[in-house]
């Protein structure tokens, strides 16, 4: 959610729809041609300053956030201060984004549309985008820095400082203009100008009160608008019916990691499982069309400046690449459910250490064919004759949650969808330029092709809103309001059955079915930045057990951090840059910093 990624150009007029919008032939004057006095006289003029807002907007992949908590660790400093923020390191140097440039855009927008010729039908439905997208950047201000000042008109350059508003007054303006919003803005569009499908919906514009009311523990309202969205939104969570040639070569091995027989489990659903969660974030599924997607953050192949960098670069590992920027960790590892839906038995550091060392032996120890590169042929050889899975290292990754399989590269692990190739497995080359420092590289969300011009993009949509998530925040908030009932259940089931896991217990207490559920999350959300926001939430409790005085550590038993845990982390601090702008902000300084 925390969406001030510095990878997206601020720009005031948006001059390719596709970053935005469906990519279609545009009419679009240069900017270099508007003149100041002229503009905002007609719809056009609206229009153009729309999808600018849309740009500057719509959250995309949000891996970095993550990054500020025990799943994602950022080995470039300035890619992501996460590193420090979880050793108790930050201070008002840091800023994690309070930044009003967004919201001052949106606040002309909606001040200057009123002075254009337009149908006014229209109009209401541009101004309740906006207002829409102003209250979703607001939640993310307030979610990092809980007070912050509204804002809603467009203030003169010698404007009076302003102070913070309380957290109240902030909530309910966000709940308010998203309920307003959602009463103007249509189901669905139909595409074309200026109807352009990927366009804030009805359900965008709930869905994001539904997280919203979630985050600010109003669980009726979240629970009440989730069920709005399942009822009558048409959303479903996307499945595949058959699967690549890529993928069956990857299904025909699954019998080293999955003892399917003995756990009673069906293989062809576990499988088709597995690869649909993966291919829903597929470059060929990434459009506003897709079932799953409520609302997404739209790229193009046709230009570099509206393509993401991150999910073929940053996240890719650097066998293909990539920069193995952002990884995973051994405690997200560890989250993962057992195939029958429990809680894994996790090794101690010292017995993974000294299970990697023994299967790394053998490695170094082998004489591939001639001709062969080492570490592929030994792969090929260990899984061909089945003696990977007697490896006590790989052990710890038997009989585990199918999205593990498609959400780690974990060492030795094949896979076969890439544009490296279909002899590929993962590698972990410690201490490489460009290497994991985890151990792990992430394959969800990872784009499987470059962009047209070879400039390590990825130009499939974003699912910045999607189905499953809905589904998490009614199973959350009806828990809290009714219990983990048969309705709780059923929503979770969902899940579950798409990616071919069994059910959800039936008979947990409401304490257990939170613990459940804020697991189901972690997993099912991993790296889409959810857990930073979710850790924002969560109880003093439950900060201490995941990150006071725990290890990220490597499978050789290397220690990367130990991180911290102190109360002021369930906020950022306002930075002093802004603080020397503002001093009314010095004396509101939140706790501890």
């Amino acid at each position: 959610m925390k969406t001030y990624n510095k990878l997206f150009k601020n720009i005031f007029f948006c001059t390719v729809l596709g970053a935005t919008v469906c990519s279609c032939d545009l009419d679009v004057e240069p900017t270099s041609n508007i003149a100041t006095e002229t503009f905002w006289k007609t719809e056009k003029d609206a229009w153009y300053n729309l999808n600018a807002i849309y740009a500057n907007s719509i959250p995309g992949t949000n891996v970095h956030g993550d990054s500020y908590t025990e799943d994602v660790y950022c080995q470039y400093s300035w890619e992501s201060s996460g590193a420090i923020f979880l050793q108790d390191g930050f201070s008002p140097l840091y800023d994690s984004g309070w930044n009003f440039e967004t919201i001052r855009k949106q606040n002309n927008f909606l001040a200057e549309v009123e002075n254009c010729v337009m149908d006014e039908d229209l109009k209401k439905r541009f101004i309740a985008e906006v207002r829409a997208m102003r209250a979703w950047t607001y939640l993310g201000m307030t979610v990092t820095f809980g007070k912050v000042p509204l804002i809603t008109e467009v203030l003169s350059y010698d404007a009076p400082n302003v102070p913070r508003d309380e957290v109240s007054t902030v909530r309910k303006f966000i709940l308010d203009e998203l309920t307003e919003a959602a009463a103007v803005l249509p189901a669905k569009y139909a595409g074309g100008y200026p109807n352009e499908k990927g366009r804030m919906t009805k359900y965008a514009a709930l869905a994001v009160k539904a997280r919203a009311a979630l985050y600010f523990g109003e669980y009726a309202i979240a629970e009440q608008t989730a069920k709005e969205i399942m009822d009558n939104g048409g959303f479903s969570l996307f499945k595949i019916n058959q699967l690549t040639e890529a993928q069956q070569k990857e299904a025909d091995e699954m019998a080293l990691y999955v003892d399917f027989d003995k756990y009673g489990i069906d293989r062809d659903e576990f499988v088709k499982g597995m690869f649909s969660y993966e291919s829903l974030w597929h470059t060929e599924n990434g459009n506003p069309d897709n079932p799953e997607y409520i609302m997404t953050r739209q790229y193009t192949a046709s230009n570099w400046d509206y393509q993401d960098m991150v999910r073929y670069t940053s996240m890719r590992p650097n066998q293909l690449g990539g920069w193995s920027s952002v990884t995973p960790t051994q405690n997200l590892v560890d989250s993962y459910w057992t195939v029958d839906g429990k809680e894994p038995s996790i090794p101690s550091k010292d017995e993974r250490a000294a299970a990697y060392a023994k299967i790394k032996a053998d490695l170094d120890a082998y004489t591939p064919p001639a001709g062969e590169a080492k570490f592929l042929s030994f792969v090929k050889d260990v899984t061909t004759n089945g003696k990977l899975k007697d490896y006590e290292y790989m052990k710890e990754f038997r009989n585990r949650d199918s999205r593990m399989y498609v959400s780690i590269l974990f060492p030795f692990k094949s896979w076969y969808e890439t544009d490296g190739g279909t002899d590929f497995a993962y590698e972990w080359i410690k201490g490489g330029n460009n290497e994991s420092k985890t151990g792990f590289n992430f394959r969800k969300m990872v784009a499987l092709e470059n962009d047209p011009n070879n400039a390590g993009q990825a130009t499939g949509d974003y699912p910045c809103i999607r189905y499953a998530e809905i589904l998490l925040i009614y199973a959350e908030a009806h828990t809290h309001t009714a219990g983990f009932d048969s309705q709780t259940q059923a929503a979770l089931n969902e899940l579950r059955d798409r990616c071919g896991m069994p059910d959800v217990p039936t008979s947990l207490s409401k304490e257990e079915g939170l613990e459940l559920i804020a697991n189901e999350r972690r997993i099912e959300l991993a790296a889409e930045g959810f857990r930073s926001d979710d850790m924002y939430r969560y109880s003093d409790e439950y900060w201490n057990k995941h990150i006071n005085n725990v290890e990220i550590a490597a499978p050789d038993g290397d220690n990367i951090i130990t991180m911290s845990w102190n109360p002021r982390m369930h906020l950022r601090p306002i930075p002093q840059t802004a603080i020397d702008l503002n001093p009314l902000l010095a004396d509101d300084q939140n706790p501890g910093y």
